[in-house]
């Protein structure tokens, strides 16, 4: 299925303008520790906590954004990726300070590696608070304040930088994502979520703050090299959306639209992301927000791909659509084949498919299940 050779840019880039690419283009935008560090065969600056919390411990934040974008570029090289995920990043302002085999103190907070893998943050006294005592109202206090731009400084995006060097050196063209997520739903606390009942008013301000925070932050990305930036954030769950169709036109649909606009002007694609049922609102996600493609596309949640082109694959490019929930994580290489498969076959057809999981690649997922899909890819495209 290989044709005359490209670079994995022109490979994105056909797949997002819908031009027919050689071959689907390949990426996850997360891979988690352990599995990062499996296939590297050493910690993953990007992916493994307690490799990060060495390194900051011993002042070496510098040298742990040079080897984090090292490390990111290796692994997208031996997997066959197309894209890389970068983050901005700043110095902390205090060194870590081990306190156990799983636990540092970092300023006034502890972070604990769970057995999940998941970091859990508290306070070092219990007795104090981790959020302020009124957030509802810290949060009003700040709605009423003027929009001030964040002051990000060259530090946030030093890994940029040093990726975009290393692929130069290495003759490499990834295309750089880079995620932008300020308008969500599913994540807000509860009082907030209240606001959709009694303070519309101040909902709205909320949801107009968030969008031009989003919007500036993905301007600088675009300025630092990104090409494609992540809009959104999480609003729905199996059932689906968390909010009703008509909220969401008001609120997250303006807001995504406005930074979209805004990224294309200086040259950017964009995707709208969330996990979930989204066929209540699927219009209003995709083609009201005016942005490229849709990211997190969640097979378990009723979101089928074949469908999904059926209904806007002229449109929209999508990105994604393997089972992270349970295929990766207990199913057969063999089930992983298939499926690959069968995810490649649904979204070819006028470009518009990237293949990738429906969100990212957990601490749950099993290696060798990973590695087949990785391999099932490479079969289906023709070899590495």
């Amino acid at each position: 299925m290989r044709g005359v050779s490209v670079t994995s840019r022109e490979r994105v880039l056909k797949a997002l303008r819908h031009e027919g690419p050689d071959r689907t283009p390949f990426f996850e935008k997360l891979i988690k520790s352990p599995i990062a560090d499996e296939v590297l065969g050493r910690p993953h600056a990007a992916a493994d906590w307690e490799y990060r919390m060495e390194r900051l411990a011993d002042a070496d934040w510098a040298g742990l954004m040079e080897q984090e974008a090292c490390d990111t570029i290796e692994l997208a090289e031996v997997l066959g990726f197309d894209l890389v995920c970068l983050y901005p990043s700043a110095p902390p302002a205090e060194r870590p300070e081990r306190l156990g085999p799983t636990t540092w103190r970092v300023g006034d907070n502890v972070q604990e590696r769970l057995e999940s893998g998941w970091i859990r943050t508290r306070p070092v006294d219990p007795a104090a608070p981790s959020t302020p005592a009124d957030p509802e109202g810290h949060l009003r206090c700040w709605l009423a304040t003027q929009y001030q731009p964040p002051a990000y400084t060259d530090d946030h995006f030093v890994v940029f930088r040093a990726a975009r060097r290393i692929m130069a050196e290495k003759g490499l063209d990834l295309v750089i994502f880079a995620q932008a997520y300020t308008v969500g739903a599913a994540t807000v606390p509860p009082w907030l979520f209240e606001w959709f009942i009694r303070d519309r008013p101040t909902l709205a301000r909320y949801y107009e703050r968030n969008a031009l925070l989003g919007r500036d932050l993905g301007l600088r990305l675009r300025a630092e090299g990104a090409d494609i930036v992540a809009l959104g954030g999480d609003l729905a769950c199996d059932h689906g959306p968390m909010i009703s169709p008509a909220d969401y036109r008001e609120f997250i649909m303006p807001a995504v639209r406005l930074q979209s606009r805004a990224l294309h002007e200086v040259g950017a694609f964009t995707t709208n992301a969330s996990d979930g049922n989204l066929w209540p609102i699927l219009d209003d996600f995709l083609l009201g927000t005016e942005v490229d493609a849709y990211e997190e596309i969640d097979p378990i949640a009723g979101m089928d791909l074949a469908r999904l082109k059926a209904r806007c694959g002229d449109r929209v490019c999508f990105i994604g659509n393997m089972d992270i929930r349970h295929l990766l994580t207990s199913g057969t290489p063999e089930q992983v084949r298939e499926a690959t498969f069968r995810c490649l076959e649904a979204g070819r057809g006028n470009g518009g498919h990237i293949l990738m999981s429906s969100n990212c690649i957990h601490e749950s997922v099993k290696l060798e299940l990973f590695m087949a899909y990785v391999e099932a890819y490479h079969e289906y495209c023709g070899g590495r």
